[in-house]
């Protein structure tokens, strides 16, 4: 079962689910934790959980600890300077860590401030393209590269398959039709 741990920041005071561990298969326990780290970020954890283990069932793998982590723009931009040297919030980072084969293991930090801007250029609602900045990130942790046109090109259909296949999955394919904004 799951509890809230509650958190306090100076006058602010919000929660954060605890990790759920999964052992479906008799194996080692699996850990997926969507965290929301920020007040002012709304989004559906139940959601966005179904849309990261869609992406990992078609792609064939399972995943050991993973992390999914909606940030604000302010730790964004901290994140990208630190490990990659660039001044300015982006919408995704990913790390991967060591992990056996067919299982993936990392943390996806996304920003659904700067996902919200991209929308607009991509003529998408915001919540659509938080869903497809999240399988990004995911493919990129299977392995999936964007280094190159060609590479960017495939990653960009794959993305669109893996959007398409939310479509069946009712309770994903409302919230990615529901209003523009995020929540």
């Amino acid at each position: 079962m799951q509890h809230d741990q509650q958190v306090t920041e100076g006058d602010a005071s919000f929660s954060f689910p605890q990790p759920e561990l999964e052992d479906p298969d008799g194996r080692s326990p699996r850990l997926l934790e969507i965290e929301i780290t920020h007040p002012s970020i709304r989004a559906n954890r139940r959601v966005l959980r179904r849309i990261v283990l869609h992406a990992l069932r078609e792609e064939s793998l399972r995943h050991r600890e993973l992390t999914l982590a909606l940030v604000d723009p302010a730790e964004m931009q901290r994140l990208n300077r630190e490990f990659h040297g660039a001044d300015e919030p982006t919408d995704h980072l990913g790390f991967q860590y060591d992990a056996p084969p067919g299982e993936v293991s990392g943390d996806i930090f996304v920003c659904p401030a700067v996902c919200a801007e991209q929308s607009v250029h991509w003529q998408e609602t915001p919540r659509r393209e938080l869903a497809r900045v999240v399988l990004h990130g995911v493919l990129h942790l299977a392995g999936w590269r964007d280094d190159t046109p060609a590479r960017r090109r495939r990653m960009h259909v794959r993305e669109d398959e893996l959007l398409g296949g939310l479509q069946a999955l009712r309770e994903p394919a409302a919230w990615l039709e529901g209003p523009a904004h995020v929540r």
